[in-house]
């Protein structure tokens, strides 16, 4: 009897190799009610969680985990958390999975993550699309937002602030309106057409351009892949105080005579202070950083992996003239 041997070939999902995730989880980001569900699906789909406790940050649970083999890395909490994480994920070029569990979530708005189901961003490992974006740096730390110093990063240190932030900020305004708080010296290079304010509330850097209004949804920034960073220089009212009245209680404009609000792009800003150190906010986080400041972009520097989607609809307008 002839035989007729036939291999059967598997298909390519068979074949494929799922690869290994290290999930970075923060219990205690936002209000902390949103882990749960994400901790239970990653357990069902046999991903490693590695949960953010003292003296274990998420950087070095990130490092742990490609240390230890992990071939994506997913960053479930806040701002701070998924800066943290991106940072090693760009040091070790592995891509970044972001899964919002924070109270803001400014980089996951920006990136148009899932704020309602943010388990779902974890479908992105058997069927997500990679796509490159800007990081910022200052003396070489990795941010994703924004870096502040002045007003906001003392704010961000009140032990109130993270549950009465309207209040909280209200109070920091007043106090640095009437010159009851800190001040320093700033120097930095500031482009001769900008017209820029001489008293500074807030003196910010940001990893690309905010456009509200512009940016898609609840986004901020239309673009995180544009190469840029964007300078913001707040300034003070002066001794105009009917107009710090009016401002404190969100009735005032942007603009009183002399700007109030400086912006720029640029590509590297270096900020000098009269102090050894300041206080500052790195992606809503409080820290100190030495002077001078030294701000870089690194474009395309991280890896982000998002769930595949078709966000395009088709739509009828009216066009008038």
């Amino acid at each position: 009897m002839n035989c007729l041997a036939i291999n059967v070939l598997p298909t390519h999902d068979e074949t494929a190799a799922i690869p290994t995730v290290g999930l970075i989880l923060n219990p205690a980001a936002g209000q902390g009610t949103l882990q749960a569900h994400v901790r239970q699906v990653a357990h069902a789909r046999q991903i490693d969680v590695h949960e953010v406790c003292a003296g274990r940050g998420p950087d070095v649970l990130a490092r742990d985990a490609v240390d230890g083999g992990a071939q994506i890395l997913a960053a479930a909490g806040g701002d701070g958390t998924m800066s943290a994480v991106a940072a090693v994920a760009v040091d070790f070029d592995v891509p970044l999975i972001v899964v919002p569990c924070g109270t803001r979530n400014h980089f996951a708005k920006d990136c148009g993550a899932n704020l309602i189901d943010p388990a779902r961003q974890l479908a992105a490992i058997a069927d997500g699309h990679e796509v490159r974006v800007d990081v910022g740096t200052v003396n070489g730390r990795v941010f994703l937002d924004n870096v502040s110093v002045g007003f906001y990063a003392a704010m961000v240190r009140d032990p109130e602030y993270r549950h009465r932030r309207v209040r909280v900020a209200a109070r920091y305004v007043r106090r640095a309106m009437f010159q009851r708080g800190r001040c320093a010296s700033l120097s930095t290079a500031i482009p001769a057409r900008v017209l820029a304010p001489e008293q500074v509330l807030v003196a910010l850097v940001s990893n690309n351009a905010y456009s509200p209004g512009i940016a898609p949804g609840p986004a901020l920034r239309p673009r995180l892949d544009e190469g840029t960073l964007w300078v913001y220089l707040v300034g003070l009212p002066g001794a105009d105080r009917p107009f710090a009245a009016r401002l404190l209680r969100g009735t005032g404009r942007l603009v009183s005579g002399r700007a109030l609000v400086a912006a720029w792009p640029t590509v590297h800003q270096t900020m000098t202070t009269d102090t050894r150190s300041i206080p500052a906010g790195i992606d809503g986080e409080a820290v100190e950083l030495e002077s001078p400041l030294a701000f870089d972009v690194r474009p395309g520097a991280l890896r982000l992996l998002q769930p595949s989607r078709n966000d395009l609809v088709d739509r009828r307008l009216t066009l008038r003239w």
